[in-house]
């Protein structure tokens, strides 16, 4: 691990509790979050939009994780989902490049891109594989959170003293969400989740686009144990989407054409490869899934 001490925001959340167990042992991780963390660890009991609980948990730290956000569409109004994301990403770079921590890793998201959450909020991609470079044209206000809290990323790279991650995640496939995938591959035409008991529908987008939680704890791993950089953007995801029909067949239903296919070996290999080039993150972050959930479908 190239930094011995590393804050985890939203550590008692979901995903910050598979970052926690991935990076302990490691290296020395704290939390910061609203509700403590599952195991013990130094803690700030705060919300990210508390600029001074922030910079108190960013003092002596070498790098810092922020996970901390409203998660998805549904779990916040418009402007809740921007306070947090957006003015907690500001708080937590301000504070970090204060305190002069080297290295912050960005939770971002592939709804950043405008085509991979809400149905019937969808801009189509301009090419396939969509590249780390694509366009981003967010439809949902969570999507534009998103894509502000990279700008912010890149804002602070330039200036010089962070070195930034950005790691776009698909849907994030936890087990607590295992009823509502099934019920969704069970039913595609009528489900309108949440109807099997899980907080939130199953996500994706309209080619149920995903990945496991223990993937992405290991992308944040491998984030900080990158080479120096200045700035970096990745996708995340499973190696295949969950829908039951070939990737560019559900492109096609979808949109009504193909858009230029730049990669076609891609597809003809991997029928149902994910929209989004994987090809930088196994390159330059040294990250494959190694989880898939299709066996759930």
């Amino acid at each position: 691990m190239r930094f011995e001490r590393v804050l985890v925001t939203g550590a008692g959340g979901l995903l910050g509790r598979y970052a926690v167990s991935e990076l302990a042992g490691r290296c020395a991780v704290s939390g910061l979050d609203l509700q403590a963390p599952g195991s013990p660890m130094p803690f700030v009991q705060a919300s990210v939009c508390d600029g001074e609980a922030v910079a108190r948990a960013c003092r002596g730290q070498d790098a810092i994780v922020h996970i901390a956000a409203v998660p998805n569409p549904w779990a916040g109004s418009e402007d809740q989902i921007m306070a947090v994301n957006v003015g907690g990403t500001w708080n937590v770079l301000r504070a970090a490049e204060e305190a002069g921590v080297r290295r912050v890793v960005l939770v971002s998201s592939t709804a950043s891109l405008g085509f991979s959450f809400k149905p019937g909020e969808v801009r189509a991609p301009l090419h396939l594989p969509a590249c780390d470079g694509h366009p981003r044209r967010p439809v949902h206000a969570y999507g534009l959170s998103k894509k502000l809290c990279e700008e912010l990323g890149r804002g602070f790279a330039d200036r010089g003293r962070l070195e930034i991650v950005v790691l776009r995640s698909t849907f994030i496939a936890y087990p607590e969400l295992k009823p509502e995938i099934v019920a969704r591959a069970r039913n595609p035409a009528n489900y309108r989740g949440p109807c099997a008991g899980g907080r939130q529908p199953a996500g994706g987008g309209e080619l149920w686009h995903h990945v496991d939680p223990r993937d992405v704890a290991r992308a944040f791993r491998l984030a900080l144990e990158m080479p120096k950089l200045r700035y970096a953007a990745f996708f995340v995801s499973a190696a295949t989407t969950l829908a039951p029909d070939p990737t560019l067949d559900r492109v096609r239903a979808c949109l009504g054409y193909v858009p230029e296919v730049r990669k076609p070996g891609t597809y003809e290999a991997n029928p149902h490869a994910p929209l989004y080039d994987l090809a930088a993150a196994r390159d330059d972050l040294g990250f494959e899934a190694e989880y898939d959930c299709r066996s759930w479908v």
